[in-house]
């Protein structure tokens, strides 16, 4: 009876040694995709026309200031009053400038990775299919695997055509 529990459970086990796995380096994916590094690039100029808006706007809130101080003791204080509600109506455009620039940046970033994962997850899909394998797993989830097992590059190749 016992032999036949042990027989049991391997016969059941002989098809788990038998899967046919890969595995892919998201990572390496990410930073060899073309496609990437052109997002970067216009993720990369997007943010240095940002930055430049923002240091305008914040060279315009220094100006101001220095306005401010130097005519202090010659303004009205109607002067005064609308160069300080000129001034927060400067500081606000530049807090919501550069917010919505942080959240229009981030937004971006994570629609880019969203979609690029998920052409990965398909692409791979698609080699798996044609080359056999039955599991494809992520390299950052693996502790060990020989090198026959990694298809990164190959998912390279196909995502660059």
């Amino acid at each position: 009876m016992r032999s036949m529990v042990l027989a049991a459970i391997l016969f059941m086990a002989i098809p788990a040694f038998a899967l046919n796995v890969a595995c892919v380096d998201m990572k390496k994916v990410w930073e060899n995709s073309k496609e990437i590094k052109a997002e970067k690039a216009n993720m990369e100029k997007t943010l240095k026309k940002t930055q430049e808006e923002l240091k305008k706007k914040e060279a315009d809130l220094k100006a101001l200031q220095e306005k401010a101080l130097k005519g202090a003791q010659t303004m009205t204080d109607e002067a005064k009053q609308a160069m300080q509600e000129e001034f927060q109506k400067k500081y606000l455009e530049f807090q919501e400038l550069y917010q919505s620039s942080q959240k229009m940046l981030q937004e971006k970033d994570y629609t880019a990775q969203s979609s690029f994962i998920e052409k990965v997850k398909k692409l791979a899909t698609e080699l798996a299919k044609k080359k056999g394998y039955d599991l494809v797993l992520a390299k950052d989830n693996v502790l060990y695997m020989e090198d026959k097992y990694d298809i990164t590059d190959e998912v390279i190749k196909t995502i660059n055509k």
